[in-house]
């Protein structure tokens, strides 16, 4: 019977521990709740105030803005005031334009030697002579400025579809039979006297500075010389099969060499063809 009467306590006491839980429970929700409604509205009040700043800021700006223009034309308007302006000088229009076509690319790796990739020499060498070409006035496109792979009918289409005065791809050789062959070769296509006078151009500068080491103008069926309209050689800068060149060729002062005397042969053939 004491046990009977005991039991409803303990239920008593149980639920008053319930309740109380319960209580500091909603007191916490409450408190985070009015916490986070507190930062919500400082939040909006600091955006409104950045915004408001940034208005002024704006107002300003225009109504200086507004200020100059009118001052403009009052310069206009009163005979003998004249405007301090910096003499500008407009370079001259662009006479040629010349394609670059950087070898392989993407998963086309060309020949791989040892450290030296061939589609990274190209790609070094054609970004170095697009720069020399532009500082001389010369429109330059190029087939990659990157490392992607470009079919070769994409290539001929850029050649043709710009009706550029030369295209120009950039290789690198490669002999497997024999390691101490090297040096700089030019090809064209077979029958094509343009090609054959901008290869020959090439070379003779080259031979000139006596830096760089050159075979012959050959003529080739390479499938880019073949299927361009416009004038077009492949330049094979070198052999990654010799020991000497591989090491000049991944060298970025002999890149800037190559560069350099690549172009200083077709500006003189630009030039001369243009008489």
């Amino acid at each position: 019977m004491e046990q009977r009467r005991r039991q409803p306590v303990w239920k008593a006491e149980s639920r008053r521990k319930r309740e109380k839980r319960i209580a500091r429970l909603r007191r916490r929700i409450i408190a985070y709740t009015v916490r986070g409604i507190v930062a919500a509205v400082l939040a909006v009040m600091l955006l409104l105030m950045v915004c408001g700043c940034l208005y002024i800021r704006d107002f300003f700006r225009k109504d200086h803005k507004d200020s100059a223009l009118k001052a403009d034309s009052v310069r206009e308007a009163v005979p003998g005031v004249e405007e301090n302006k910096p003499d500008t000088e407009f370079p001259e229009q662009e006479k040629y334009t010349v394609v670059l076509d950087a070898g392989h690319g993407g998963e086309d790796g060309g020949t791989v030697e040892q450290k030296a990739t061939e589609k990274e020499i190209n790609l070094a060498v054609v970004l170095k002579m697009r720069e020399l070409l532009e500082n001389q006035g010369i429109c330059v496109v190029l087939t990659r400025e990157q490392d992607i792979f470009i079919k070769l009918e994409e290539r001929v289409r850029v050649a043709n579809g710009e009706k550029a005065d030369l295209f120009v791809s950039i290789h690198c050789n490669y002999y497997e039979k024999d390691s101490s062959i090297y040096g700089l070769e030019c090809y064209y296509c077979k029958g094509a006297e343009d090609g054959k006078y901008y290869a020959e151009r090439i070379l003779d500068t080259i031979e000139k500075s006596g830096e760089i080491v050159s075979r012959n103008a050959k003529p080739s069926g390479y499938y880019i010389l073949k299927n361009t309209t416009v004038p077009a050689v492949l330049v094979e800068t070198g052999y990654l099969s010799n020991y000497n060149e591989r090491n000049q060729l991944i060298s970025g002062e002999y890149q800037g060499k190559l560069a350099q005397e690549l172009v200083e042969g077709i500006v003189e053939g630009l030039e001369g063809k243009a008489g």
